[in-house]
């Protein structure tokens, strides 16, 4: 892995930086470290619209490169001047996708996506590496039906969390956050088509969902991510559950 200096200008980059999690991200870290600069990989390279009308996201700390996950060499190639000019203390990733049309498709978003990312993460010397994943809790209840009605994303984020896993070299350094249902207003409804675009609080869907699965805020699980990746401590394991987010690294030291 290569080696940054630290009197380098700190970073973090952002895989699925445009999404709905991945905004939140971008608004945490922006707000608890005035210095250090974000760039957002995504396929289009742009911010999008509502982004940039927003005064949170107007800052010359964030950034936008094109890089499609499922093409890496694009992102390392996006990546490189960034690896050279900036010490990169995390990469988050906030990538995913409900497909229910395309087990395969959601496979490749959650799983291989993330892998690639992971992957490259590494390689640019990043300190750090974060990834949304899912709480898998009570799968087998009649009443929690998301593994069976969109079972590749669920095989989709366990493979990235069996990868990190696996990964003695790097154990501490990289966590899996396993959300569940997560909350907030959405710009589009998961499982439909991402151009369908809406501007919706769910939150009476959302206390009828904390009835039957793990939910939580899309605020809560963003500041979560950003704690980590900012702290200069080790994470104790890889896997993050759901009840534990909101608390996860808090304090100066994780717990």
């Amino acid at each position: 892995m290569p080696t940054q200096s630290s009197t380098l200008p700190s970073a973090l980059i952002v895989f699925g930086g445009t999404g709905f999690v991945g905004t939140a991200v971008l608004a945490q870290a922006l707000s608890r470290d005035p210095h250090c600069h974000l760039f957002v990989v995504s396929r289009t390279g742009v911010a999008p619209a509502w982004v940039q009308s927003n005064p949170t996201y107007q800052t010359p700390r964030l950034h936008f490169l094109q890089g499609d996950l499922l093409a890496p060499h694009t992102v390392l190639e996006a990546l490189q001047p960034v690896s050279q000019h900036y010490r990169i203390r995390a990469c988050i990733s906030c990538v995913g996708a409900i497909t229910p049309w395309s087990n395969q498709n959601m496979v490749r978003t959650c799983g291989d996506a993330n892998i690639h990312a992971y992957t490259i993460s590494k390689s640019i010397g990043a300190e750090k590496f974060v990834v949304m994943t899912r709480d898998r809790s009570n799968m087998d209840d009649w009443w929690y039906p998301f593994p069976r009605l969109i079972p590749g994303y669920y095989e989709g984020k366990s493979r990235i969390e069996s990868c990190i896993q696996g990964d003695a070299d790097n154990l501490g350094n990289a966590v899996c956050l396993r959300a569940g249902f997560v909350s907030g207003t959405r710009r589009t409804v998961p499982g439909l088509p991402t151009w369908l675009k809406i501007s919706l609080p769910l939150q009476p869907m959302y206390k009828v969902l904390q009835q039957v699965c793990p939910v939580i805020d899309v605020e809560v699980l963003a500041a979560a991510a950003v704690r980590f990746a900012l702290s200069p401590h080790k994470a104790p394991r890889v896997l993050v559950t759901n009840d534990e987010i909101p608390t996860y690294f808090d304090s100066a030291t994780p717990a």
